[in-house]
Order: C-alpha cells, then structure tokens, then sequence
C-alpha cells in the first residue's frame, strides 16, 4: 500500500473506508493514532476507552501480577514483564496485532526498534488477560480465544465483571493444548470460590476477590 503523502492521515481519523493496514504503515503513525487501534489481519479495530471500574480490576490484578512475576523471577533467576494494554504482534503478515489488558512476558533485548522497541510477539508472551466489557463480550470470548491460541499464547484468561461493569464475578483460565487450541484449566465464581485466581503456571499468583475489588 502506497503511504500517504505528506503525513496526511486524515483517512485514518476518519476510519469510514480505510485502507489495509501494514506494519510499514503502523510504524509510521502518529502515536496519538496509534494508541486508538488494533490490527486484524490487515483491518483497522478502532479501540474505545474502558469504564473506570474496567480500570480499576486491571490496575489492582496488575498489581498482583508484577508482584508474582518478581518474586517468579527471584526465585528461578528469570526476567518477566507485565504490562497493561501493551501491543503484542501476533503475525506480521497479515499484519495483526492486539492490546490485553494485561500481557505477562519475558523480558526483551534491546534490539529490536521502532514502534515495537519494548513491546512483545505473542511468542515472548505467556499469559494474555481480558477483562469484558459491554462492547468486547464477543471479541474476548470468542475471537481472541481463537486467535490468541493460533498465535501460540500458552495461557488465556478471561475476567468477566457484573453487568460487565464491574466488580468481578468470574475468572476462566485457559490453557493451550497440543492441538493448537484452548483447553478449560480452571474457572471460579465469586459466589462460591475462596479464590479468584489459584495458578502455579505461567506463574504462581494467587489473588482474592477483595484483591480485585481493592481500586473499585
């Protein structure tokens, strides 16, 4: 695709009929643009701002996760990262890339440049963790399932909220299998589970549901 001349993304802000996507074209965006989208295979996704009680269940699991992932890394000599809605690169061709809300992976070298300089493929990453929303019910459940399997992510969780909006009532942990796609490793219920998280892979992390309420 011929890049637009003279910095002119226009096309882009207006999102009606924009053009595929590259990973050419993406390194070249203002960063303003390129925080609003995600990639599909090529199509523009255009990314809508999360609820503040969204927010406040990835802030306070993040929380839970880094914490996990150093005392991991102290104890195997291991180097782990968790972000929050960090761009990981799932195929460069067709371009798709996506943004978890939460992403766990190891560390990065340094020689890798561009928009991607510190950010992840989906082979550096571990874990991916959604958290649904009123307009990615379909997405999280079902396509990121798929396509986060396809990718090689070994691990998939899915956090659903009351009214999906908060606070959190169900945590499904997936598991990749050999056969290329996402087994049900475990899933609990604020009504009747202790825990809302019990894993010893890709990390042990356990968090309780007054945990992920603790920024509501």
């Amino acid at each position: 695709m011929a890049m637009p001349q003279d910095s002119d993304w226009s096309w882009l802000r207006a999102a009606a009929e924009a053009p595929e996507m590259t990973l050419e074209v993406y390194e070249a965006l203002p960063e303003d643009l390129a925080r609003q989208i995600e990639v599909s295979d090529g199509t523009i996704i255009v990314c809508h701002s999360p609820s503040d009680k969204h927010l406040a269940v990835q802030h306070a699991l993040l929380n839970a996760l880094a914490e996990a992932a150093r005392k991991h890394d102290q104890r195997k000599g291991t180097c782990h990262r968790v972000r929050a809605d960090i761009d990981v690169l799932l195929t460069e061709v067709s371009f798709h890339f996506r943004r978890p809300d939460l992403a766990l992976f190891r560390c990065l070298g340094d020689s890798r440049g561009g928009r991607w300089k510190g950010k992840p493929t989906a082979a550096e990453t571990l874990l991916a963790v959604e958290i649904v929303s009123p307009g990615s019910v379909s997405d999280d459940l079902l396509v990121k399932r798929v396509r986060y399997a396809r990718a090689g992510i070994g691990h998939y969780w899915i956090i659903r909220l009351a009214q999906n909006d908060g606070p959190a009532v169900s945590v499904e942990m997936l598991r990749l299998t050999s056969d290329g796609s996402y087994a049900m490793e475990q899933v609990t219920f604020r009504k009747k589970d202790i825990l809302a998280i019990d894993a010893i892979d890709p990390i042990e992390v356990t968090v309780t549901w007054e945990q992920l309420d603790e920024w509501l």
